[in-house]
Formats: C-alpha cells, sequence, structure tokens
C-alpha cells in the first residue's frame, strides 16, 4: 500500500513540476548527483508519537510547546536528523487534550463573550476547541506559507489512508528545496518536512514514507477512510469493516439495512467522549474528563441514575460528584472477575432490570469507551424490547457499538450468545 502510494504521488509531483517549468528528474529525485545512500536510511518508530518514517540516521528528539491557531499551548516533540546540508524533521503536536483547554476557558470567560466561550455545537466545542482541531491541518500550511520561500506546489494527499497536505518550497535565501507534507492522526497533528541544497533530488520519499500507529499500538493500517473526523472525534460514519478484515462476529449489526436504522446520533457534550443520546429514558457515553463538570451538566439534563459498568480510577470522583447534585450513582461492573477482557454472563440481568426500572431513569450508561454499554442496549433492545437482532443492531452501530476497534467483534459475539442463550421475555 505505502509503496502504491509513493508511486501514485511521485508521478503527480512530476506532472506538476513538468507545468511549474521544473526539470522533472531534478523534482523527483533521480539526479546523478544524489548523495542519497540507500543503505544509510533506516526506518524509525515512535509508539509513543504514534508514527514511523525513514530517516537517514538516528533522530535527535527535542519536546517544544506547538500553540494552536485559537492560542492553546499544546506538547509537542519535533525529530530531527542532519546530514550534510540536508535537514529532515518531523514535528508532532498532540491536539489530544484541547478539549479539556477549551472547557477550561470557556469556564473562565466573561458572561456573553461568544469569541471566548465558543459553542456547543458539534462543529465548534466549548472555547473553539473543534474549530481549533478542525483547522489544524490549514493552519499548519499557513504558518509553513509565512516562510522566506516561493510556494511551486501543493496538493491533497492521503498516506495509509490518512489525508493530509502535500507542499513544496524554493527558499529564497539560498534557492534550496523544501519538501513538506502535513497530516492528522488520531488528533495528533504531523509536519514532515525535509529541506535539501539547490540541484539536490527532492526528498519526495522521506516525507511519503510516513506512517501511523494505530491507539492500540499495531502497525499495520486496517480501517477503510480513516480520517481524522472520525479517528479523532468519533463523528464521520465508520464504513462497515467486516468485509475487510473478516469480523464475521459484527454481522448482526453491519447487515442491517439502511431504510430501518434508526436515526441516534452522537452529540457533543463537553467533557465527555463518545456521547450518544438513545431515547427519553437513557443515553450512552465514554471517558469522562472532568467528573464534576459532566455529571452536573449531566443532571441539568434531568438524569436520575449513573450506572457505571467498568469502574475505573475515577470512579470515586463520579460518585461524590454524584452525591453531591443527588444523583444516584450506581457501579455494576460486567467483567468476569479475575479475567481481564472478559465479560461475565450473569451480571447483565441486574445491570438490565437496573435500565428498566422507571424509578432509575433516565439513566446515564457508562464504559469507559461507550462500546460495552452499547452493547447491553443492544442486548436490553432484543430480550426486553422485542427488537430483532438487526434493528437492534442497527442500533447499537449509532450508539458507539461501531467496528473501530479490536475488541469490538468479541462484544459483537457475547451479546450474539447472550441472546442465544436467553432468548427474548
Amino acid at each position: 500500500m505505502r509503496v502504491t502510494i509513493l508511486i501514485a504521488t511521485v508521478c503527480v509531483l512530476a506532472s506538476a513540476a513538468s507545468a511549474l517549468g521544473q526539470n522533472p528528474s531534478t523534482s523527483l529525485g533521480t539526479s546523478p548527483s544524489s548523495s542519497l545512500g540507500a543503505s544509510e536510511w533506516t526506518e524509525f518508530v515512535s509508539r509513543e508519537d504514534g508514527f514511523r518514517i525513514t530517516f537517514p540516521g538516528t533522530p535527535k528528539i527535542q519536546p517544544i510547546t506547538w500553540t494552536s491557531q485559537m492560542g492553546y499551548p499544546l506538547p509537542a516533540r519535533v525529530f530531527t536528523v542532519d546530514r550534510g546540508r540536508e535537514h529532515y524533521s518531523v514535528t508532532v503536536a498532540d491536539y489530544r487534550g484541547i478539549e479539556k483547554l477549551g472547557i477550561a476557558r470557556s469556564q473562565s470567560c466573561t458572561p456573553g463573550a461568544e469569541t471566548c466561550i465558543g459553542g456547543q455545537t458539534r462543529i465548534v466545542g466549548p472555547g473553539y476547541w473543534k474549530s481549533d482541531l478542525h483547522g489544524a491541518i490549514t493552519y499548519a500550511v499557513f504558518k509553513l506559507l509565512q516562510r522566506d520561500a516561493k510556494l511551486t506546489g501543493m496538493t491533497w494527499n492521503w498516506a495509509e489512508q490518512v489525508e493530509g497536505t502535500l507542499l513544496q518550497f524554493t527558499n529564497n535565501a539560498d534557492q534550496s528545496r523544501t519538501s513538506a507534507s502535513i497530516y492528522m492522526h488520531d488528533n495528533r497533528l504531523y509536519v514532515i518536512e525535509g529541506t535539501v541544497p539547490k540541484g539536490y533530488p527532492e526528498p519526495e520519499l522521506f516525507k511519503m514514507s510516513i506512517g501511523f500507529i494505530r491507539p492500540d499500538g499495531t502497525e499495520s493500517n486496517i480501517y477503510s477512510s480513516v480520517y481524522n473526523a472520525y479517528m479523532g472525534l468519533g463523528e464521520s460514519p465508520l464504513p462497515d469493516l467486516c468485509g475487510l478484515r473478516g469480523c464475521n462476529a459484527g454481522a448482526a449489526g453491519a447487515n442491517a439495512s439502511a431504510a430501518g436504522r434508526p436515526k441516534t446520533r452522537r452529540e457533543d457534550f463537553p467533557g465527555l467522549a463518545r456521547y450518544f443520546p438513545i431515547d427519553g429514558t437513557a443515553s450512552n457515553g465514554g471517558l469522562i474528563q472532568s467528573a464534576d463538570w459532566v455529571v452536573s451538566e449531566l443532571w441539568r439534563r434531568g438524569f436520575k441514575t449513573f450506572i457505571d459498568v467498568a469502574p475505573g480510577r475515577d470512579a470515586d470522583a463520579v460518585a461524590r460528584a454524584a452525591r453531591g447534585v443527588g444523583m444516584k450513582y450506581v457501579a455494576m461492573p460486567i467483567a468476569r472477575e479475575g479475567a481481564s477482557g472478559q465479560l461475565d454472563a450473569a451480571k447483565i440481568d441486574p445491570v438490565l432490570n437496573a435500565i428498566r426500572d422507571p424509578g432509575n431513569q433516565p439513566v446515564f450508561l457508562h464504559s469507559p469507551d461507550g462500546r460495552s454499554t452499547a452493547m447491553l442496549w443492544m442486548i436490553k433492545r432484543i430480550v426486553n424490547d422485542g427488537w430483532t437482532v438487526e434493528q437492534a443492531g442497527a442500533e447499537a452501530t449509532t450508539i458507539g457499538l461501531v467496528d473501530d476497534d479490536p475488541s469490538v467483534p468479541a462484544l459483537w459475539k457475547f451479546a450474539q450468545d447472550y441472546v442465544a442463550a436467553h432468548g427474548k421475555r
């Protein structure tokens, strides 16, 4: 896949160079004067920063602060290799904490100051953090354009199905050439730059050797259309991947017809990841960044009970926050004791009973990523509400049970086995 992308991009850039009056052989790095020694180039991998790339040596690593377009200070690291007059770098700016910064800023704004507060929509977000994230690539391009250089090429691109922008510059001071690419993956911004002296082969293959490491640590990209709007924010619909990687355990949801699919969708909820309203009796959500803020907002929206099926390190803080506002907090772990990653079928019925109890409704269902609670809701729809597997599976995919993680096929399989064993009631 990466080789195919490289070849296709090189062809496009060759055409662009020809149109701009450049020598395509020089633009593409085929000049006999090349100083690139193939044996010196090795793949460098940083799992911490979520990428791999081919460097001409071991890079130096420098921590810096990346200031976003909205002025948020974000942690970043710069990886550099200098070889003679050639310079190669990768800058990784971590936007994953920007939501928390945006919420904090919006809470400290002067009442009514919209330009500070931002919006509670899926596009803007408190403190404009989402606007900042959506525009990160554009802003990085803008920063490059401020240099004393002539832009000679710019095009959209994707690497391992992660979208980005490619740029080429001639630097005015010494006529050296810079080739850059910018990507956004898992809410991290990657700015890749290679600069070589005039007449040297351009560093196209350096910038195009970038690869991305998924959040679970695997290096192979198995998604179809992995753009940051899905990976980072979880907002764009994910195509069915079962045909791609054979996850037949997910067939219940994947085969549901679009015509019969409920219209439940993800909504923005400051401080809470993957928030999905379901109906008037329940909503589903994942990672909590601020227990006090989220619980008080849930209470303000009318929720009576917080059901936590995977209590974690923040469970005590959530429970205290719930008591503080008068909400009921119920910890009902569904994992099998002493068996990491396995669910206990015997613990499902008590959770279903708690969800159905009118005295608890409306309930907020919580698990770290929202997937297991979406699976529980699917079981409830089939076992208690009389829905078909197809109907319940289709709804589950709209409230968090999408096949975007290796754990999801196992959740589908658990639900299928549970339904087969217990039937409808």
